[in-house]
């Protein structure tokens, strides 16, 4: 039925009242969780990572030991999450990823990503400001889901030193709020529902005293209307006779909207304890209580006359699952299950039985696996979230569904990635320049909608780079661990590193890679898993800063007490192989064996 409607929307040339091109002017915002690094683009790991005490837990584990430098055989990192991204562990700050991941929200029919920040100069700000380039590109928004408890804890004290009271931080808060007037709520990207800019409130930060002092303190540019905040509203809620019960009204919440911020739904509310069923979780909610959390917020926001309501958001999200952080220390773990994508329709359906009350959507989130709300694609879900993402966003923008584009951010950033290795051999550089302006147009034609004018461009440069790469020359080299050199002598079937351990490769070795300048390598070993220990791997290394982009791999044991296998991959812009000297240098208490390294190079 959708083919036809558009063939006759195209045939006519009129727009339909029902699907137009142009909608009706709702808007749809994910939030977006952060900062993810990889060791080749970054020399970290960021939120991939995660190591926690959780013995709190009554699910009986006691840590959370993800060492997300490891790789399995599948060649998945052991990454902070119950999920796969599809494309596979990126960091947040490559281009690539970016255009990726703003394509493929564009594909949805979501409008902007709200980025969880805090305060200015924080990593998360850094996010944000190489995100709003590339979102002016292809017409998509950047704003923020404002942590503002960030600036309260002391981590705004570890930037800035000399902000240590509650004082000095509320008056930062100034400074913050009027740094995203100036450059994230004006131009281009600025979030804007019914030309008034807008973002999410997360807290816990200010008070409402404090908030009030702040807004006095602000100075808006000619013409703009005062930023209208979404406060985070998500009361617990109570559990009687299996029935869960929310909150219908809140004082907190009351003083909040005097301010003219908004309440606006969060995840929803976990208050069934452990049973057979969830016996891995603390505590988990149904689908039922998911639907019966929503309920206060079309009741008493929604469906509400009150003036100062002139931005009303609904809210889904697709499931809950923390096992990677367990509470980000707190030590519990929750969930909403995921049911198959079945949770996240239902949460649309209800907003969509409200969609003529509604100005915007608020989706949570787009990538954040560490608590498992993701809708971004992955290997275990596909990409059905962001299917139906734009099933219901079509219905509640009235606009033509068209879900050719949702496969074709992942072709370009695969052709991205292709062209890019095939750009790092000097014999290439000239042939790839027109395989990337076909790229670079494709990837515009995707932001606009044009997805036929894609496709063709995307299938022109994957011939032109198979051609390309045709001509690659590889060469498989295998160093067992009877050719490594050690600096420690084996005890017993194993080393036993208690401080360090150099591992060193022979000169030809070192000549090949050094000669072929393209290659990719993967360390493998073994290490006795005992002891709570923390062992970092090195490399010599030119690249700045030298202590970043020398770590090959930072991991945790996790006291299991057996040997576990390992394998690393390594980065061969960050590597240098010095003759004479170490290559790869082991630091901390472990026993390890069982060494080898398989390189490929290519001419």
């Amino acid at each position: 039925m959708r083919l036809i409607i558009c063939f006759l929307v195209c045939l006519s040339g009129v727009v339909s009242p029902l699907f137009s091109q142009e909608g009706n002017g709702k808007k749809i915002y994910a939030d977006y969780h952060g900062v993810r690094y990889t060791r080749d683009f970054d020399g970290k790991l960021g939120r991939w990572e995660m190591h926690a005490d959780t013995r709190k837990s009554k699910t009986g584990r006691e840590t959370l030991c993800y060492n997300a430098d490891f790789i399995d055989e599948s060649g998945r990192n052991d990454i902070a999450a119950v999920a796969y991204p599809q494309v596979g562990m990126q960091s947040n700050m490559d281009p690539h990823y970016i255009e990726y991941q703003i394509l493929s929200a564009k594909s949805a029919k979501i409008d902007g990503f709200f980025i969880e920040w805090g305060f200015m100069q924080h990593e998360n700000d850094l996010l944000l400001r190489a995100m709003q380039p590339i979102a002016a590109k292809y017409g998509f928004e950047i704003g923020v889901n404002w942590c503002d408890g960030w600036l309260y804890y002391n981590w705004i004290t570890k930037y800035y030193p000399e902000i240590d009271t509650r004082e000095e931080k509320t008056e930062h808060y100034v400074k913050s709020y009027q740094y995203l007037i100036d450059s994230v709520f004006t131009g281009e990207t600025a979030p804007m529902v019914d030309g008034r800019p807008v973002f999410y409130l997360f807290g816990p930060g200010a008070k409402h005293d404090e908030y009030k002092w702040v807004l006095s303190q602000l100075e808006l540019p000619e013409g703009m209307k005062q930023p209208r905040a979404l406060r985070r509203w998500a009361d617990w809620g109570e559990l009687r006779d299996d029935k869960y019960i929310p909150v219908t009204q809140s004082d907190d919440i009351s003083k909040w909207t005097e301010l003219d911020a908004i309440p606006t739904a969060w995840l929803p509310a976990r208050v069934r304890p452990m049973d057979s069923i969830y016996p891995n979780y603390d505590y988990y909610a149904t689908a039922d209580d998911v639907i019966e959390f929503m309920k206060p917020f079309r009741d008493s926001i929604w469906m509400s006359d009150y003036p100062k309501y002139d931005v009303k958001s609904g809210f889904a999200m697709p499931s809950m699952d923390n096992s990677g952080c367990a509470g980000w220390g707190r030590g519990h773990f929750f969930t909403i299950p995921r049911d198959n994508g079945e949770t996240y329709k239902r949460m649309w359906e209800f907003n969509m039985a409200s969609k003529d009350s509604l100005d915007m959507m608020f989706i949570a989130s787009w990538s954040d696996y560490t608590e498992g709300h993701e809708i971004e694609p992955t290997i275990e879900n596909g990409d059905r979230e962001l299917r139906t993402t734009l099933k219901y966003a079509s219905i509640f923008k009235s606009e033509v569904e068209d879900d050719r584009g949702i496969e074709l951010p992942l072709r370009l950033f695969k052709l991205r990635k292709r062209s890019q290795f095939m750009g790092d051999m000097r014999k290439f550089v000239k042939s790839i320049k027109p395989i990337d302006a076909k790229l670079d147009r494709s990837a515009v034609l995707i932001s606009e909608g044009e997805y036929g004018g894609a496709i063709e461009l995307l299938s022109e440069a994957d011939g032109e780079l198979k051609e390309l790469e045709s001509d690659l020359k590889s060469n498989d080299v295998v160093v067992t661990e009877d050719e490594l050199r050690f600096s420690l002598n084996m005890f017993g079937d194993s080393y036993h590193v208690t401080n360090e351990l150099k591992l060193y490769l022979s000169d030809a070795t070192m000549y090949e890679l050094i000669a072929s300048r393209s290659y990719t390598g993967y360390l493998e070993f073994e290490y006795y898993d005992e002891g709570k220990e923390r062992i970092r791997i090195y490399s010599p290394t030119d690249r700045e800063p030298k202590a970043l982009f020398g770590t090959v791999a930072d991991f945790r044991t996790d006291n299991t007490n057996g040997w576990k296998k390992a394998r690393v991959k390594l980065i061969t812009d960050n590597i240098e192989y010095k003759s004479n000297s170490f290559s790869f240098l082991i630091k901390g208490k472990v026993r390890v064996k069982n060494f080898k390294i398989d390189y490929t190079t290519y001419k």
